[in-house]
């Protein structure tokens, strides 16, 4: 079937040169790395999809990993699509994260009745833990895959499903070390048993991506050294899972993104105070995406916040200060499920490929979601200060769906400025490592106009040689001791690789479960269900009485849709016995970690031990500090 019946568009030159080349040099059903290092916005989801079509031959299913749970949800439906038309009807497609709700145990697929499409739990023998992966096509969090390379209870099961499909991993440089180190145990595990693998990213330092290769030959065909080639960037090169021979591709394309990059001040503290809720910072960005408006009846603005809390605070005061034609839309990961798909939904609705509903004059506000969860295209993107690599992708939602083959991106970064006017680099290094975020702000300095993809591969690769580890200078230091300790902290938790595994049972630990084990580095995640008291009792709505039930039923839809997912805070620890679950929930495992944030009221909010914490369906969840005298 051609690319165009697949995807119902022909494909661009990245996307040919795939078509053209890749059937010379990879075997269907045979070990293989393929890697694709494309331009934000150029395809890289079909060009994954079709290679790994190919790759795999007609036996093999595809797994698509993706580096977040709103992520992993925008792209299903495109992968539903895709696997109606290249597979057999009878092929169920999973959504499996641990949020995906629809099921007990966190496994959905979709079917088309004639009627239209449906979403449903999937199959019986699909559900319970570890089995949403053994579906011939699911679409996952990139956690799904990473725990095969974790010493956890039924290991061999998530192994034994995992690599009957083809595996596709987008994004694969929005890892960190300690994720890096499970990603290259999986590839060598899955190069040791011949599965073909996908690896996607618009701004993966070369390094990186030999050190992936390496890692996936080490278990494909042991003791033969990775050759020495230089992966090009546009374009992607495919290694012979038995021999290391690569193949590499350049590809040039017609397309040019300009991104005319101004970097602004960004004034005041993060904080807010008692005489204002709003910190000044906050209505410092506030006042620089406004500006954007005086002269402009026709103008959609993305802004780009480190934080929920900015988001919020910025989403605020933009409201205050912008005229009422001006729609104000925000978005980020600390919604009810029920309300963050609904928020999700209108934000592609607005800003999406078709442009049919687009506002004149509208703000989208959000956060590091959009850089790889959203398929957005916006006028102007004003960005904070953040690392080179995530600033890029960021400004890839800058007029993102154009036509023309080449394209200027207004691209604003907001650097925080000390109480000296000096730039603030490490404002955010609870974050972003202090020494990458200067560097790249440097780097950005001297460059002023970064042009898609010409600058991208060569600014990546300064970064990388500035971070060396012979610099002197301390934040470079504490970067790489920071980094270092995440690649140590997966030493012991990972299974020996597989050219050096003595016996099976070292493939498992009886005392972990998938639920205890740790994909992410020190990420200590807890739900939030946020509560109202009415005359009639304690209810999940606040507008209408929806009663907390004593027991957790078999259904665990309606709770699970109105959970909020963030990290433990010091708030939490001081809600007292209102946070508790009801008692007849003990026994009860299927919700995990749990708090109740009971509202006194419908409209009012949470005090406890200094902080302001609320939910509310345009802000999502807020948790708002002690404030400090002033």
């Amino acid at each position: 079937m051609r690319f165009v019946n697949w995807f119902d568009f022909e494909p661009n030159a990245l996307q040919q040169s795939l078509l053209k080349w890749l059937r010379g040099c990879a075997v269907p059903g045979k070990a293989g790395l393929l890697v694709l290092m494309w331009p934000t916005g150029s395809g890289k989801t079909e060009g994954g999809l079709w290679s790994a079509r190919w790759m795999g031959g007609p036996r093999m299913g595809v797994h698509l990993a993706l580096p977040s749970v709103a992520t992993t949800d925008s792209v299903y439906w495109r992968v539903w699509r895709w696997a109606r038309r290249a597979l057999a009807a009878s092929s169920p497609v999973t959504l499996a994260h641990s949020r995906a709700g629809r099921s007990g145990q966190g496994a959905v697929l979709s079917h088309d009745d004639g009627k239209g499409v449906a979403l449903e739990a999937a199959p019986e023998f699909l559900q319970g833990r570890g089995r949403p992966v053994l579906a011939g096509v699911t679409v996952s969090t990139i956690d799904q895959v990473l725990l095969a390379g974790l010493r956890i209870r039924h290991n061999v099961l998530r192994i034994g499903g995992l690599t009957r499909k083809v595996l596709v991993v987008d994004e694969c440089h929005a890892y960190d070390p300690y994720m890096q180190s499970l990603l290259r145990t999986v590839l060598a595990w899955w190069g040791a048993l011949g599965v073909p693998v996908v690896l996607m990213s618009a701004t993966l330092p070369r390094s990186v991506a030999r050190s992936l290769a390496a890692a996936y030959l080490s278990g494909s065909a042991p003791g033969v050294q990775l050759p020495d080639f230089r992966p090009a960037y546009p374009g992607w090169f495919h290694l012979d899972g038995a021999t290391g021979h690569p193949t590499v591709q350049s590809v040039r394309t017609k397309r040019r993104r300009v991104l005319d990059v101004r970097l602004t001040g960004l004034p005041g503290s993060h904080r807010a105070t008692r005489r204002d809720a709003v910190p000044v910072c906050d209505k410092a960005r506030a006042r620089v995406v406004a500006k954007l408006f005086e002269h402009n009846q026709q103008l959609c603005v993305l802004a780009v916040c480190n934080t929920v809390a900015s988001a919020q605070h910025t989403a605020l005061a933009l409201r205050a200060v912008l005229p009422a034609d001006v729609e104000v839309l925000l978005v980020h990961a600390h919604y009810r499920e029920m309300d963050r798909a609904g928020v999700t939904t209108s934000v592609e609705t607005a800003f999406g490929k078709d442009r049919t509903h687009r506002p004149q004059r509208a703000v989208l506000v959000t956060t590091q979601i959009c850089e790889q969860s959203l398929d957005l295209d916006l006028d102007h993107v004003v960005t904070d200060l953040a690392p080179l690599p995530t600033i890029i992708q960021r400004a890839g939602r800058g007029r993102r769906h154009t036509e023309l083959s080449r394209v200027r991106v207004p691209v604003t970064v907001l650097v925080p400025q000390t109480h000296d006017g000096l730039p603030d680099d490490g404002r955010w290094e609870a974050i972003y490592s202090t020494a990458v975020v200067r560097i790249s702000r440097e780097l950005l300095e001297g460059h002023g106009v970064v042009t898609e993809p010409d600058d991208v591969q060569p600014l990546l690769e300064s970064l990388e040689e500035r971070l060396g580890g012979d610099s002197p200078d301390e934040d470079v230091l504490a970067h790489l001791e920071g980094e270092q300790a995440m690649a140590n902290a997966a030493r012991p938790v990972v299974i020996p690789h597989p050219r050096e595994l003595v016996d099976l049972f070292d493939l498992t630990d009886l005392s972990g479960t998938d639920e205890e084990a740790a994909t992410r580095y020190r990420l200590d995640s807890v739900q939030i269900l946020p509560l109202w008291r009415r005359p009639e009792g304690l209810s999940m709505e606040p507008d209408t009485y929806l009663p907390l039930p004593a027991r957790l039923p078999h259904d665990l839809e309606p709770i699970r849709e109105r959970l909020v997912s963030t990290r433990h805070a010091t708030w939490q620890k001081h809600l007292g016995a209102d946070a508790q679950p009801p008692a007849g929930w003990a026994s009860d495992k299927r919700l995990g970690p749990l708090v109740l944030l009971v509202h006194p009221a419908p409209g009012k909010p949470v005090h406890t031990s200094g902080w302001t914490v609320f939910y509310d369906r345009y802000l999502g969840l807020v948790a708002r500090p002690p404030t400090p005298k002033e």
